[in-house]
This record gives C-alpha cells, structure tokens and sequence, in this order.
C-alpha cells in the first residue's frame, strides 16, 4: 500500500471513529430525580409534571416530600377513595436508543382487595406508564404495583370510550413488603412494540395512584425514574 493510500485510511478510520462518538454522544437519556429541600411547606409537584383527574372521582394527591430521617427525598402519592395521575412529556427521546426504563419505587399502603383482573376492583397503589398518541387515540404500557393480581401477570384495558388502550404488566403485589424500596428496569421498548407492534417516536410518562373502585386508601412513593440505553447489567 502506498503512502498516499495509507495516509488515506488513517484519516477514514479517524473519521468513523469521531462519527460514531458523535453519535453515540447523541443519545439522549431522560432522569427525573425527584428532590425536595424540605424549605417549602405546600405540597407541590415537581416542575414539569401535570396532574391528570377523572371526572366525577375524588383526585389523589402528588407532592414532593422527604423522609427526615434518611434525608431521602421522594414523589408521594396516595388516595382516599380516589383516583389521579400526573403527566410529562420528555424531549428527544428515542426508544429505539434508550429502550430502558429503571425507577425505584416503595408502597405505604396497597388498596385493601384491588386486583387488575376484574374491571371493578382495577385499583393500583402505583402505576408506571409510558405512552404515546393524542387525545384521540393513546396506547401505552404499564408497570404495577398491584394487591391481589399475581406477579407476572399481565392484561390489556382501555378507558375514555376505547381511546385510551394500555398493555399492563404486575410486578410486584401483596406478597412484596410494604415501606421498602425496590429498584425495577424493563426493556419498554421491546415491551411496548410487543403489546402494539411499533416504536413511538414520543412518549410520555405517566404515574397513577388509584382505589377509587376499591373505595379505599392506597400510598406510594417514587424516588426517581429514568429512560436510558441497554447496558450490559440490563436484566430485561
């Protein structure tokens, strides 16, 4: 090979190499910490988050709040007899690039007989989504913190007249103890084409607090979430 030639596939390799950097650098990941300085006594929620109610059902309560003996700091949620979710949008996310999703989660109190099998007794203390669509038409998928319904289990649902179709899956129940904090990672991407056969191209994440049907309490806590690429550690 002449010098010429060599000189030439030196500066081609040097270029894939800042390509693929680039690249890779490209990546965007999303992280929500949720941080509380314990210096603001109203329950506020955290920036960027909008709370989503249904009509003619008490709201559940989401608030920034901190344990102050560990100084953990968390989303709390709970419910009396009621239901809401809170809602953000997270920019230039690809799934195809970031197909993981990791939170830590705890439950003070699960709704006393909730179970996602039965379409009257579908009260969760959390519940994890990641979606996608417009007011005409969502699909998402779901991670739940259920009562009764078996780990491992998994259905589908709908709301708001059809409009609204979700792929659940149980995670933890019952059987999981209350006021400990488990860490949780999911491939929702594989998950999400799985249940309806595409990738979004945006998303939006969605946690719910729910015992309206139960008609009782449930409590839950949020540390942080997180979308990000598969790394070698990844378990699903």
């Amino acid at each position: 090979m002449s010098s010429r030639a060599k000189l030439a596939s030196i500066c081609f390799l040097a270029f894939a190499l800042v390509a693929s950097a680039a690249l890779s650098n490209s990546i965007t990941s999303w992280k929500e910490i949720f941080l509380f300085d314990g210096k603001n006594t109203a329950k506020v929620l955290p920036k960027g988050w909008e709370i989503k109610t249904k009509i003619g059902t008490a709201a559940a309560e989401f608030y920034l709040s901190r344990d102050e003996k560990d100084g953990n700091s968390f989303l709390h949620m709970e419910s009396d007899k009621a239901s809401a979710s809170i809602i953000c949008n997270p920019e230039k996310i690809n799934l195809r690039e970031t197909p993981v999703i990791r939170w830590k989660w705890k439950v003070n109190k699960l709704p006393e007989g909730g179970d996602g099998r039965p379409e009257g007794k579908d009260d969760q203390a959390i519940g994890i989504y990641v979606g996608s669509g417009n007011i005409l038409s969502k699909k998402s998928v779901s991670y739940r913190w259920d009562t009764e319904t078996p780990k491992g289990f998994e259905g589908n649902c709908s709301y708001v007249a059809g409009t609204l179709k979700i792929k659940w899956f149980t995670l933890r129940n019952k059987e999981d103890a209350m006021g400990k904090w488990f860490e949780e990672e999911r491939n929702v991407a594989e998950d999400f084409n799985k249940a309806w056969g595409y990738y979004p191209e945006e998303i939006y994440v969605s946690i719910s607090c729910n015992s309206q049907y139960t008609g009782t309490k449930a409590s839950a806590d949020l540390n942080w979430i997180e979308i990000v690429p598969v790394s070698t550690d990844t378990k699903k």
